[in-house]
């Protein structure tokens, strides 16, 4: 739990409101990005877990399981592919998150 949660919140309900605004193949177009990115970031704490944890590798792996059927969901709804820029932009936001988070 961060203190930031209420802000990461409304950064979150305040970017689905606009991408929903833009039709529905946009917003998948975000939950798919948003899913291969948490993925991705989930794939990077399965690199490093020991592999005698087996209790939290296999809480990981399920997590990343997830994520990876909530993006192929999306994207065989209709997901329109997302510029690169908008891409790069949505991790940037998710680097300064996650760093914040870990440091407050």
């Amino acid at each position: 739990m961060s203190m930031f949660n209420p802000l990461w919140y409304a950064g979150a309900f305040g970017l689905g409101l606009l991408a929903g605004s833009m039709g529905d193949a946009v917003s998948l177009g975000f939950v798919e990005e948003t899913e291969q990115q948490v993925g991705a970031h989930l794939q990077s704490h399965l690199e490093v877990l020991p592999a005698g944890d087996h209790s939290s590798r296999a809480i990981v792996a399920r997590m990343l399981d997830d994520e990876i059927r909530h993006a192929d969901a999306a994207k065989a709804r209709g997901a329109a592919e997302l510029p690169q820029g908008v891409k790069s932009l949505m991790r940037a936001a998710a680097k300064v998150m996650t760093t914040v988070a870990s440091r407050v």
